[in-house]
C-alpha cells in the first residue's frame, strides 16, 4: 500500500487542507482527517491559532487579514448580483464577515444543487486568504472551499467526503 504524503501530513496535524482553485488536488477525505486532527489537538491544532474563527469575532478576523484562515458561522443573508454572490454573516454586510463567490464558482456550486435557500440560515465553514473589504471577506474560488456543518452536506459530494457535523 502506497503512503500518501498529503494524508499523513493532514492526519498528524502538520498541514491544513486548502482546496483553492485546483480542486483536483484536494481529496475530499482530507477534510475528515483534518477534523480528527483538530479534535485531537495534533500539530498545528495544538495551540488553537489555526482553529476556525467564529464570524462574530470581528477583531480576531481583522488581525488575520492577509493570512490563510478557516472561518465558521451562520449565513444571515445572500445577495446575488450579476457577477458575484455574497454570503453575509452579520446584520450589516458592510461591517461584518462576507464570503464573495464569483459567478463562475456560483454556477459550479449551483450545478451541485447549492442555492441561496440551501445556504441562508445554515452554519458553514470556509477557508482561504482573508481580505479587508467592508469588514472582512474571503473570496471562494471553488465549491470545495465551503462546507455545510449542519443540515447535511453539499449535494453531489462523494460518500467519503462526509465531514463531522457540529
Amino acid at each position: 500500500m502506497a503512503f500518501d504524503l498529503s494524508h499523513g501530513l493532514v492526519e498528524t496535524g502538520l498541514a491544513i487542507v486548502d482546496p483553492g482553485a485546483d480542486s483536483p488536488f484536494c481529496q475530499p477525505e482530507l477534510f475528515a482527517l483534518e477534523e480528527t486532527a483538530r479534535e485531537r489537538r495534533l500539530g498545528l491544532w495544538a495551540n488553537g491559532r489555526y482553529n476556525p474563527i467564529p464570524v462574530d469575532q470581528a477583531d480576531r478576523l481583522k488581525e488575520r487579514v492577509g493570512s490563510f484562515v478557516i472561518v465558521e458561522g451562520r449565513v444571515r443573508s445572500v445577495g446575488e448580483r450579476k457577477q458575484r454572490t455574497y454570503l453575509n454573516f452579520g446584520g450589516h454586510w458592510a461591517d461584518d464577515f462576507t464570503i464573495i463567490i464569483p459567478k463562475k464558482t456560483w454556477v459550479q456550486m449551483a450545478g451541485r444543487g447549492l442555492s441561496t435557500d440551501s445556504l441562508k440560515g445554515h452554519i458553514i465553514r470556509t477557508r482561504g486568504i482573508l481580505q479587508s473589504w467592508q469588514g472582512t471577506a474571503l473570496t471562494v474560488d471553488s465549491a470545495e472551499m465551503i462546507e455545510r456543518l449542519e443540515g447535511g452536506r453539499l449535494q453531489g459530494r462523494r460518500n467519503e467526503d462526509k465531514r463531522l457535523a457540529q
